[in-house]
């Protein structure tokens, strides 16, 4: 598949593209440059979450126009034919995303657990008890598999969990969510 973005390594220059703002102004933001299919080119400035978290993802939604952009804790979704915004959660504090295309869902770890939106409204939120961070590993069908956090005097402890896209049950250990 054609990625129809580049991340931007330094600032565009001013008036070279059609510029698009996202988030409150920030010193450094994720610059991206868009191409999507007929549409013209335009970059986009995305502002950090603010949080010491340094972190990027970026997801085309397959056979749609919509983008889901991650940088150090801020998650926007936008219409990248359109370049408008179309959802930013005010939660913030993301560790990690996922599109769902089939089913709409959007799915936004924190260092506390997970948020699954539909339509832009929060559907169910899980939230176990003593945990340090939720990352996503893989998804295969409807199941979303990942690592959790658990903190110890010996370092941190991942332990996989498994997270049902259709039921929304989350498996962690002995846990269903």
């Amino acid at each position: 598949m054609t990625q129809n973005f580049k991340i931007l390594e330094s600032n565009p220059i001013s008036g070279k593209f059609d510029e698009k703002h996202f988030g409150n102004t920030d010193t450094n933001p994720l610059w991206i440059r868009f191409n999507f299919r007929d549409s013209s080119d335009w970059v986009g400035s995305f502002a950090s979450g603010g949080i010491g978290l340094i972190n990027r993802k970026i997801i085309e939604m397959k056979n749609t126009s919509k983008v889901g952009v991650l940088t150090n804790g801020a998650f926007y979704l936008i219409n990248v034919s359109l370049g408008e915004l179309i959802f930013k959660p005010d939660q913030g504090y993301f560790t990690d995303f996922d599109l769902i295309p089939e089913t709409e869902l959007l799915i936004l770890a924190t260092n506390w657990g997970l948020y699954i939106f539909k339509d832009k409204e929060i559907i169910k939120e899980i939230r176990p008890d003593s945990i340090d961070g939720v990352r996503f590993k893989k998804r295969n069908e409807n199941l979303l598999t990942g690592e959790i956090c658990e903190p110890s005097k010996n370092g941190n402890n991942w332990s996989e969990f498994v997270f049902n896209i259709q039921t929304l049950k989350l498996n962690w250990k002995k846990y269903e969510y």
